[in-house]
Order: structure tokens, then sequence, then C-alpha cells
């Protein structure tokens, strides 16, 4: 799900091979943050904020543009508000990205997106195991292939 570049690096004569997540893992990444915002039962502003800013952070709004952003508006506008949704086909998407890089930035998006508000939801605590399992990512923060 990703393609892969070959940079050359300003300050040696070096070059690295950097990975580009592709389009589909962006999505799954905002579909994902989407659905951590919705457990509550409402989506606040600074969980908005805070996907903006690792969507930025993590050039994601440079390879694929803002609208990333208002599919995570539309995801949120389809859920009414009060109500938690069923975050399983999410879930299911985030399969492919099971045991890799993107896999981890999907899970650290969500975590960002929990604590964005300030309060730390049990609902939002279940989704994150779940994410968590589902990505095959240990407690402790490892990836594990699968």
């Amino acid at each position: 799900m990703a393609a892969f570049l070959r940079i050359k690096n300003r300050r040696t004569t070096r070059w690295s091979v950097v990975e580009r997540p592709s389009r589909a893992t962006a999505e799954a990444i905002v579909a994902t943050a989407a659905a951590m915002a919705c457990a509550d039962g409402q989506a606040e502003p600074a969980e908005r904020a805070a996907l903006h800013a690792f969507l930025r952070r993590h050039g994601f709004l440079i390879l694929h543009g803002r609208d990333l952003l208002t599919a995570y508006d539309d995801a949120v506008s389809r859920t009414p508000r009060g109500t938690t949704p069923d975050p399983s086909p999410t879930v299911a998407r985030l399969q492919p990205l099971a045991g890799t890089h993107a896999g981890m930035l999907a899970a650290t998006a969500a975590a960002h997106v929990a604590v964005a508000d300030g309060v730390t939801w049990p609902q939002e605590i279940a989704l994150l195991r779940v994410i968590r399992d589902r990505l095959g990512i240990s407690a402790g923060g490892i990836v594990t292939r699968r």
C-alpha cells in the first residue's frame, strides 16, 4: 500500500529510501480518526485539529491534499450527534495495514485524536485496543507481523 522514493540527504551524499504512503493508506487513517472522534458520541474541533496537525507533520497533506480533511468532515457528519457508530467497517479497513509502518501511523493518529479534547472516554480506550489488536501492535508499541 505504499510507494517508495529515493531521496538525497542534503547534509551527506547518501541516498535514502523513504516510504510514501498511498492514498488508500491515507484514507484508512482518516477513517480511523473519524471513528475515534465519534466514539464518545460527539466529535470536537480539537480532535479535527489534532488530525490536521498529524497529517501535516507526517506529510499526508502535501502528498494527498487537504481533501483528506474533507473526507474526515464527511465521515463525522454521517454520524448523528450523541450516537456511537459501529467501528467494525473502519477497523476491518485497517487489516491490510497490519504489521506495517502505516499501521503504526493509523494507531498513532487514532491516539492523537482520542486525547485531543482532554478527556479519554472508556469507548475511546476500547476502540484504541481494538485498533491496536487488529493492527498487530503489542501493548508496548511493538509491531508484530501477522
